[in-house]
């Protein structure tokens, strides 16, 4: 079509740029994330960066390829260290249980409860100080 000396040409729509397989309401919210995964690095909660890895992976319908690679995209630091003792046929699970061994709180419970049974008040100290130390 000619306008004036110009010839228009067909602009492709978003939806013709995109394949087939991402046009899809899965593939939509695999290439755009309304949430993102924190990065833990050993020094928060462990239980509750697994919950919410969890619940991101459950809602992006992670293959265990992908939760792997997100898995080990969101570790820095101390926790990132991690990534150096897993083997090279490594899966998610095996990551999991290696950083709940050494982040986790469930192999310390019997120490913490030997820890809060030593622990006695101070006759000088009141209820409230002996528990801001706790």
């Amino acid at each position: 079509m000619r306008v004036k000396g110009f010839q228009l040409k067909h602009v492709a729509s978003p939806s013709e740029l995109m394949p087939r397989a991402t046009v899809s309401l899965v593939g939509l919210k695999a290439m755009c994330p309304l949430i993102k995964l924190p990065q833990y690095d050993g020094t928060g909660s462990l239980d509750t960066f697994l919950m919410k890895f969890q619940h991101m992976a459950s809602y992006l319908c992670w293959d265990d390829e992908d939760r792997f690679h997100c898995l080990c995209a969101s570790l820095k630091g101390v926790a990132g260290q991690v990534l150096w003792d897993i083997g090279p046929h490594a899966m998610t699970a095996s990551i999991i249980c290696l950083l709940q061994t050494r982040f986790g709180t469930q192999l310390q419970v019997e120490c913490f409860k030997a820890e809060l049974r030593g622990r006695r008040r101070a006759p000088e100290k009141s209820l409230q100080q002996w528990w801001c130390h706790l």
